[in-house]
């Protein structure tokens, strides 16, 4: 054999021996990756969030970007998780359908935990308890008295909660669904409904910005609705994972911290005082 001819062989069995360590180490961080996904997300290493935008403040979009104590509960539990966050926004009844069949990881939108609703999905530990109202027009004739609903037309935003409670509780108006709280509170200021059904918080800021022609007439508590995230029924790693965050959220001080930044004039019931 030649001196040339070894220097080829010995040149091509050395690219042979630099391929196969590059395509071990290409296997290795494959095998890693996939082996990564304990948690069983719709993506390693990501928490796919389904929310809405219009829900302040809850969550609601800024300046181009998506905030709010539901967002900022999300993104809490998703770093306790050692996980990044992808937030993907609906409308409030696209998010259980889309947690049920896998589209995303869990929802983040002030859901009440029901009974109804444990048929389709399963439920995080509880991470708050609020108060839901009816937004009424000027001149609407409805007061604190909810008898006063008798012959309205009442909006609400279909699948809520209180889509559900206005059906059991104020048999007496007439409903009229929307897809969202902006098209609905759209249809009051514009005289077609004559109230609208929501959450309390975002009550209030639809209230402050109408000039005096909107005002809250009624409020509702509802300890019987607490909220939770939404996970798909069978993922019991995410979900004990997220209660487990949720718990030392509470536990520490960071739910008061956050929950103080959206709802500062709120009571803060006894189970989410800190422990710590």
């Amino acid at each position: 054999m030649t001196r040339r001819t070894t220097t080829r062989l010995t040149a091509a069995l050395a690219a042979v021996a630099a391929l196969g360590l590059a395509l071990t180490a290409c296997s290795s961080g494959g095998s890693e990756a996939g082996a990564s996904n304990e948690l069983d997300t719709v993506s390693a290493g990501t928490l796919r969030i389904g929310t809405t935008g219009d829900t302040k403040p809850y969550a609601y979009t800024e300046d181009g970007e998506l905030q709010g104590f539901d967002v900022e509960m999300a993104k809490e539990v998703a770093k306790r998780l050692g996980l990044k966050t992808e937030f993907v926004t609906q409308e409030f009844s696209a998010l259980l359908p889309a947690v049920a069949n896998g589209q995303l990881d869990m929802a983040a939108a002030s859901i009440s935990d029901t009974e109804e609703r444990e048929k389709t999905v399963d439920f995080s530990d509880h991470y708050f308890i609020g108060y839901i109202s009816v937004l009424a027009a000027d001149g609407s004739g409805i007061t604190d008295d909810e008898s006063s609903l008798d012959g309205k037309r009442l909006g609400i935003v279909q699948g809520t909660i209180q889509d559900s409670y206005a059906q059991e509780n104020f048999t007496g108006a007439e409903l009229v669904r929307f897809p969202d709280n902006n098209s609905a509170v759209a249809a009051l200021g514009s005289g077609t409904i004559d109230a609208h059904f929501l959450d309390f918080p975002v009550a209030e800021e639809y209230a402050a910005a109408s000039n005096g022609s909107q005002t809250i007439a009624i409020n509702v508590a509802v300890p019987e609705f607490p909220v939770g995230f939404p996970i798909a029924k069978g993922n019991d790693a995410l979900k004990t994972a997220v209660d487990g965050a949720v718990a030392d959220i509470v536990a520490d001080g960071t739910w008061l911290e956050i929950d103080q930044e959206f709802f500062p004039d709120q009571p803060v019931p006894d189970e989410f005082q800190p422990s710590e």
